[in-house]
């Protein structure tokens, strides 16, 4: 996971996907200014008074998250429940995935000033920790899913060995044939000269230039929010044209190889599917009513937020 990543997807899917998997999206959600914060600290080194600032406005985006977006979250995985009892085509899968990207570019918009008061505190060395560490960081994730460093020998099978992990997540052991689908349907992916793992170093680099901008120029605090603002806009625009192209083109399979997958399975694994989908529908909506509850608000609302339409879900790119 990249620090733009970590910071943007604060709950999408950098807390509650991975820690529900271990320990419950409850739990996980309750302890997650902790974790973000130690995480931020990994990466950063993070001076005293930085660490501080970085819990404090953690817990303000997730304050601002609980109250407004997490019943929000809970209606749409009742949404994908009911659309799961019938056929599902790859066109229903990304209108799911644009319904997340909706989500994430909210989530980035909120979380924009927040990133910004703690960018301008930040100092050369810290930003060259940064690159350090997701150096070493991106040749772990080079090495564990296959990815040359010049499109030749990338091994398929590894990311076929890593989507049929994550739909055995949901759907338990899958058949064989269900194995050998997904093999097949990765294998008749393009495998050029520029891959996921590509993307996901130039997302890197264009944050570190940002972080670099904001610690030379240090701007007015409005100043740099607009520029973090502009980075995740692109992100989901993609302003160059071969980096946009992939992107869509990788998403389209994937949908595609989602909705074949989901139609092969058996009734049992619909069953454990819908399952796990009320188990997470049900603790986002305990998150929420606990808000209602007994939370305090510690953010600010601008005249012109909302809670969103009811229509949230979470997204991997891969």
């Amino acid at each position: 996971m990249n620090l733009s990543s970590l910071i943007r997807s604060i709950v999408a899917s950098a807390v509650l996907l991975p820690l529900a998997a271990c320990t419950g999206i409850r739990f996980g959600y309750n302890h997650a200014d902790t974790w973000l914060t130690f995480r931020l600290d990994q990466y950063l080194d993070l001076e005293k008074e930085q660490k501080k600032l970085a819990k404090s406005r953690i817990a303000t985006l997730l304050a601002w998250h609980r109250s407004t977006q997490l019943q929000d979250y809970s209606a749409l995985l009742g949404e994908i429940r009911t659309k799961l009892k019938g056929p599902v085509t790859p066109s229903d899968v990304a209108d799911f995935q644009r319904k997340i990207e909706r989500r994430l570019i909210a989530l980035g918009e909120r979380a924009a000033p927040e990133i910004a008061r703690l960018a301008l505190t930040l100092g050369p060395d810290q930003i060259a920790r940064v690159r350090r560490e997701l150096d070493d960081d991106n040749e772990r994730f080079r090495k564990k899913f296959g990815y040359s460093h010049n499109g030749a020998g990338n091994e398929l099978a590894d990311r076929a060995k890593l989507f049929i992990k994550r739909a055995e997540f949901w759907l338990g052991k899958l058949t064989e044939e269900q194995r050998a689908l997904i093999r097949e349907a990765i294998a008749r992916r393009e495998n050029g000269d520029y891959t996921w793992a590509d993307e996901r170093e130039a997302r890197q680099l264009g944050f570190l230039a940002l972080l670099s901008k904001i610690q030379e120029k240090k701007p007015e605090e409005r100043v740099a929010t607009s520029w973090i603002r502009d980075y995740f806009a692109d992100l989901s625009g993609q302003a160059d044209p071969r980096r946009r192209a992939f992107v869509q083109s990788l998403r389209q399979s994937n949908a595609e190889l989602i909705a074949k997958v989901i139609a092969s399975a058996t009734p049992e694994q619909r069953a454990v599917l819908d399952e796990r989908l009320q188990g997470y529908a049900a603790d986002l909506a305990a998150l929420a009513e606990e808000e209602r509850k007994f939370g305090q608000r510690t953010f600010p609302l601008r005249p012109a937020e909302k809670p969103m339409e009811p229509e949230t879900t979470f997204r991997n790119p891969y």
